[in-house]
Parts: C-alpha cells; sequence; structure tokens
C-alpha cells in the first residue's frame, strides 16, 4: 500500500491532472481548427479502435496512405490517451474497482498486474524503473491500466507511479513510432528488393527476441 500523501503532494497531483487535461484539451482544439469536425472524428475512431482492439498496434494504421492520421499523431494520440488512463485510475483506484461493470474489468486488470509481478520480481524490486517497463515491456497483461494497480501494489506515490506510466508508455509509443517511421521508408525499396528488407526485418526480430530473452531473465531472477 502507498504511504499517505502529504498535502503537498495532493495539491501537485490535482494540479498535474489539470494539466494533463488542459493538454488534451488543447490538442483537440487545434486539430478542429486545423481539420475540422472530421479531424475529430477520425481522431475519436482512431482512439476508440487503440482502446478496444489494436492498442499502440494502431500507430500502424498511418502507414496506409489513404489514412487521415500519420503515425506521428496516432503515437500522440496512444501516449495521451495512457496519460489520462493513469491519472484516472490513480484519482480513485479502489472507488472504481468497486463500480457495476467497470469494477469487474478493473479487478482482472489488478489480477493480472498482480500475477506479472509475482513472476517477474525484478520489476517490484525496481519499483518506478519497474513500473515504467511493466508498462513498456511486451508483457501479457500490461499497459497503463495494469500499471496502475502494479504502480499501487509495489507502493509507489501517486505522482511516482503516473509519471512511472508516463515515461513507459512514452517509450513504447516512441518506439513503435520509429518502426513505423523506418516501414515507410523503406516501402519502396520493399516493393523492389523484398528479400533484402524482409532479411533486414528478420534480423531486427531476431535481435529483439535475444535481448527481451535476456531482459526477461533477469527480471525473473529472485
Amino acid at each position: 500500500m502507498p504511504p499517505r500523501e502529504s498535502p503537498l503532494e495532493r495539491a501537485a497531483f490535482r494540479w498535474s491532472a489539470v494539466a494533463a487535461t488542459g493538454g488534451t484539451l488543447l490538442a483537440l482544439l487545434l486539430v478542429w481548427r486545423g481539420a475540422g469536425v472530421a479531424g475529430l472524428a477520425h481522431l475519436g475512431s482512431a482512439a476508440a479502435t487503440s482502446i478496444l482492439l489494436f492498442g499502440k498496434f494502431v500507430i500502424f494504421l498511418g502507414l496506409h496512405e489513404d489514412y487521415p492520421l500519420s503515425p506521428a499523431v496516432l503515437a500522440l494520440l496512444v501516449w495521451m490517451i495512457d496519460v489520462l488512463i493513469a491519472f484516472a485510475l490513480a484519482s480513485g483506484l479502489e472507488r472504481l474497482e468497486r463500480a457495476p461493470l467497470l469494477g469487474r474489468w478493473l479487478r482482472r486488470a489488478r489480477l493480472r498486474a498482480l500475477a506479472v509481478l509475482r513472476e517477474y520480481p525484478g520489476l517490484e524490486r525496481m519499483a518506478f524503473f519497474g513500473v515504467a517497463c511493466f508498462v513498456m515491456l511486451p508483457l501479457a497483461g500490461t499497459g497503463a491500466i495494469s500499471g496502475s494497480f502494479a504502480a499501487r501494489l509495489v507502493g509507489l506515490r501517486r505522482i511516482p507511479g503516473v509519471l512511472a506510466i508516463v515515461l513507459g508508455s512514452a517509450g513504447t509509443a516512441a518506439s513503435f513510432l520509429l518502426l513505423a517511421l523506418f516501414l515507410g521508408e523503406q516501402a519502396e525499396e520493399l516493393a523492389r528488393s523484398p528479400v533484402l528488407i524482409g532479411g533486414t526485418l528478420v534480423g531486427l526480430v531476431v535481435a529483439g527476441w535475444i535481448a527481451w530473452r535476456r531482459i526477461t531473465r533477469r527480471l525473473r531472477a529472485r
């Protein structure tokens, strides 16, 4: 259980939440001024697709030439969603868990977070950076929602917990964006030489798998 917050920490959390909400509203206003209601509709559709179906993989939709949003915009969108989720859950996890429908979903997320922390005790030992890794690494049952429970389970106060989730989500979104930009830049070359680009992608996947194995081995160490 996280330690009790001081009045200064509570005020800092409230103002940080206000700033995050204000930044989101400003971003929506800029989209509305630049693309009108249609732009907001596309943004809302992408947000729903990310939350309900594809998660951060929605970033790759921006590679389609007919899709109205770029990978960079989609990466920013999924990161902002995680930021708002982190603040919303940090504001009242216990009360939200008692909600009729949402509560059941959140209780499952808490159990998933607990299972991951038990399987990878290294995450709990690192606390702040452990929660950031929890959100960033492609582990089953991770993300901003389960990350919020992980932050609570390892004893982080609300502000450090939210910051860890924001950091981890930014790392994932940036990684997906860089991969999407690489694929976009190599699209023409891929059409000309699929074997060369395919071999490059396979090499990247193998290197990533090796790094992933080493990281998870260390995180499982007790």
